[in-house]
């Protein structure tokens, strides 16, 4: 079997979706290994659903405040928050716990 492109997975993924079938059923019907589908599917849903999920987080323009922020919180999970201007000590205690 020939190489398949991303495009062509991600053709072979859509018609999967729209057609009602298992995966296997799909794949054997396509001639494709089944394990290189379930991994493109795989691979599919994940960029699907992290590009389609909303973020809880919002960037705010502050044109009017400094440049440099007075605090910023790193979180382990890659999250950044940063504050800009007066900051209210309550709040910090708020996004740390």
């Amino acid at each position: 079997m020939k190489k398949i492109n991303n495009e062509v997975y991600f053709s072979l993924f859509c018609k999967w979706q729209e057609s009602g079938q298992s995966k296997a059923t799909f794949a054997a019907a396509a001639g494709i290994p089944k394990q290189t589908f379930y991994y493109w599917c795989k691979k599919f849903e994940t960029d699907s659903v992290s590009s389609t999920s909303p973020s809880p987080f919002s960037i705010i323009p502050m044109d009017h405040i400094a440049a440099s922020p007075v605090a910023r919180i790193n979180y382990p999970s890659g999250i950044c928050v940063e504050l800009f201007g007066a900051v209210d000590v309550a709040t910090v205690r708020e996004l740390v716990g």
